[in-house]
């Protein structure tokens, strides 16, 4: 799959990612696995990159980046800086309530019409545990449809209307399968954006609401090296962390990060 890129140079937004001192070197030797998220429009690991400020100093610090296209199609990439908490008030093009500011602070997953770039979509909305940005995607790109319809041939149940229901809105549901129980629903921070997991709803619950940097006292992410190569390592030290947490994006994009 490497060659695919080598073929397809276009496919990497090597001019934006520049702007954040991945040049088209670094961008080309980028793990695989980032690659393809970057290039499917998920969000990608935790990497450590250069921001160069309004002042002229360069700022380092851990971000993570998706890449989408605006209403006409052009490219676009969005990083998401690490920040302490959610902040509801920036996230004006989502204009979060106080009660769904509240849900995402607990782990929950909100559906909403939002709308970006001048289109206005129902989408799913989950705080991203490492980061503390609200990441987003359509209600259709998720497949929950054929996801539960995969679930129910294989396992050999047959979900109820109020279930369904439950997990097209983002809520979680307790299932018996073969005498266990398991618990499903939608989760951004899954590549398919869906999750099942061995346990009861409690279980879910606790899994969601468990604070990235409470069980990592430092957070694990994408590093160029001096060997030439990027490597996982420490992203987060007590300097970058704070000069995370001061970062001001541009007031207009700061819904959801910074579009570059």
């Amino acid at each position: 799959m490497e060659s695919d890129n080598r073929n397809h140079p276009e496919l990497l937004p090597y001019e934006k990612l520049a702007v954040l001192g991945i040049e088209r070197e670094k961008a080309d030797s980028l793990p695989q696995e980032v690659k393809e998220r970057l290039l499917s429009g998920e969000v990608t690991p935790l990497m450590q990159v250069s921001l160069s400020a309004r002042n002229g100093d360069v700022i380092t610090l851990p971000l993570k980046l998706q890449m989408t296209t605006d209403k006409n199609g052009v490219p676009a990439l969005i990083a998401y800086p690490v920040r302490a908490t959610l902040e509801a008030g920036r996230n004006k093009v989502l204009h979060l309530t106080e009660q769904e500011a509240e849900r995402l602070g607990k782990g929950e997953v909100v559906q909403k019409a939002v709308e970006v770039d001048g289109e206005k979509t129902r989408q799913y909305l989950q705080l991203d545990p490492e980061t503390k940005s609200v990441i987003h995607r359509r209600v259709t790109e998720v497949r929950l449809e054929q996801k539960l319809k995969d679930m129910e041939k294989v396992n050999d149940i047959e979900l109820g209307t109020q279930q369904k229901q439950q997990v097209r809105e983002g809520k979680p549901v307790e299932l018996n399968v073969s005498g266990e129980k398991v618990s499903v629903g939608v989760d951004l921070k899954e590549p398919q954006g869906f999750k099942v997991i061995q346990g009861d709803l409690k279980e879910w619950e606790r899994q969601q609401k468990l604070c990235y940097d409470e069980q990592h006292p430092e957070y694990l992410g994408l590093v160029m090296t001096d060997k030439n190569r990027w490597e996982y390592q420490k992203v987060v030290d007590r300097q970058s962390h704070e000069r995370a947490l001061n970062f001001n994006p541009p007031k207009e994009n700061q819904s959801k990060g910074i579009k570059l």
